[in-house]
């Protein structure tokens, strides 16, 4: 609420200026001997010049910054303030705003992703960002990728998501069910059904729906993410892991790694593709369109979710500003839709949904289906899940059940399989 003043205090500055600026035209008249100074006088006058503008320093990878830059002209004439966009690499913003902000020299406002979120928070390099009304019109994994420990550090403007692609001279629609999925690709005697990456190599990333709908989940999420509450070896977490294993059993999913899932769908052999908005130009080898992954039980698939986001820096002496350039400029729809014209990331706002799903139904969809997911884990302990999930989810999906020469694991059941992982992900956090 103080900053929301704050923000309103700057505004009315700005108009007032305006007002003074523009005003008393009409009641000024002016006299010789008002108007007329002596030299002397004039010499003597002291002189005055206007202070420069504040400056608000914004860090954006190469896209976003050349889509952001020609956008600031309006807000820079509204708010009175020179707004300098800086071409940043996207992987060095999560590391140089943790140096050079503390040195004076980093940016006031940047544009990354909602994993960061839990490092920089930790570290007090990214302040809290008060949405107000603007949350109202975001979608909730977007508050869930960038909330940590009670508070939100950012503005959700874009997610990514996978999806289902179908090959629309094969079937008509992506069916709602795994039963009706698999009866499709029958009917039409596929040689595939369903592929996706994850069948030959490890990936928790593209298998998230399998092991966190339905009830399953990595980290319990409640405002944030509880590392200390491990769900991968739930009831839920494994019943999903045991429909998976029959997906693979009965042919509905393929084992099948990225490259050879994204050639037997652009060869006609396989009707479904799981996949994302990256792929869209490598699958249109054939007419393909896109719709959600089918559900578990009534209950939507949940896919993980990268969430881009504009944060405020925690060691800009401009906070105000800051967080106005945000709420008064960068959210508001214009500009996320100008945004999406130039670099056309899904939109994480329910406002630019609607104007992208009616101008390109794909998008939409995929849109969707994030709206369906989950942020991924935003807390540094995340970075023990990727390589144990992943392996356990490589047994079920090539069906290498048994003992592993090399690690004298024995894995002889999905619910092994997920035990595995869950107590992997235990001993590397109590370690860490």
């Amino acid at each position: 609420m103080k900053n929301t003043k704050l923000r309103f205090i700057v505004f009315l500055l700005v108009f007032s200026m305006v007002a003074i600026a523009c005003g008393g035209s009409d009641d000024t008249t002016e006299s010789p001997d008002t108007t007329e100074a002596t030299e002397e006088e004039t010499l003597a006058s002291p002189a005055t010049t206007a202070p420069p503008p504040e400056v608000i320093v914004v860090w954006a990878e190469e896209l976003v910054a050349n889509a952001l830059d020609p956008l600031v002209g309006a807000y820079e004439a509204a708010a009175g303030v020179d707004v300098e966009v800086v071409v940043y690499d996207f992987g060095a913003i999560r590391t140089d705003v943790q140096t050079a902000g503390p040195a004076g020299e980093g940016p006031d406002v940047f544009l990354g992703a909602h994993d960061w979120v839990g490092e920089l928070a930790a570290n007090g390099v990214v302040a809290p960002l008060d949405l107000g009304d603007s949350v109202n019109d975001i979608f909730d994994v977007g508050i869930a990728g960038f909330s940590y420990g009670g508070n939100v550090y950012g503005f959700p403007y874009a997610t990514e998501a996978i999806a289902m692609f179908y090959n629309t001279d094969l079937v008509d629609g992506v069916p709602s069910t795994w039963e009706e999925t698999k009866a499709s690709c029958d009917a039409i005697g596929s040689q595939l059904c369903v592929v996706g990456n994850g069948g030959s190599n490890s990936d928790a990333y593209f298998n998230h729906p399998f092991y966190g709908s339905n009830g399953g989940y990595i980290f319990k999420f409640d405002g944030g993410f509880d590392a200390s509450d491990i769900g991968l070896d739930s009831d839920a977490a494994i019943a999903q892991a045991e429909y998976l294993d029959g997906l693979v059993k009965n042919g509905t999913v393929a084992a099948t790694d990225y490259g050879a899932a994204m050639a037997a769908f652009q060869e006609g052999n396989a009707p479904y593709m799981i996949n994302g908005p990256w792929a869209r130009g490598d699958a249109s080898a054939v007419n393909y369109s896109v719709a959600l992954i089918p559900g578990f039980d009534g209950t939507a698939a949940t896919p993980f979710v990268g969430v881009r986001g504009a944060m405020v820096s925690a060691f800009s002496e401009k906070q105000v500003l800051a967080q106005s350039f945000i709420l008064d400029f960068f959210a508001t729809v214009d500009v996320q839709k100008a945004m999406y014209d130039q670099d056309p990331r899904l939109p994480a706002t329910k406002s630019l949904f609607e104007i992208v799903e009616a101008a390109d139904p794909i998008a939409g969809q995929f849109a969707a289906s994030a709206a369906n997911g989950l942020p991924m884990p935003n807390i540094p302990e995340m970075g023990s899940v990727w390589g144990p999930v992943g392996d356990a989810l490589l047994v079920i999906r090539s069906q290498s059940y048994g003992t592993n020469e090399e690690t004298g694991v024995t894995i002889d059941s999905p619910a092994d399989a997920m035990k595995w992982a869950a107590e992997q992900v235990r001993s590397a956090i109590a370690g860490s």
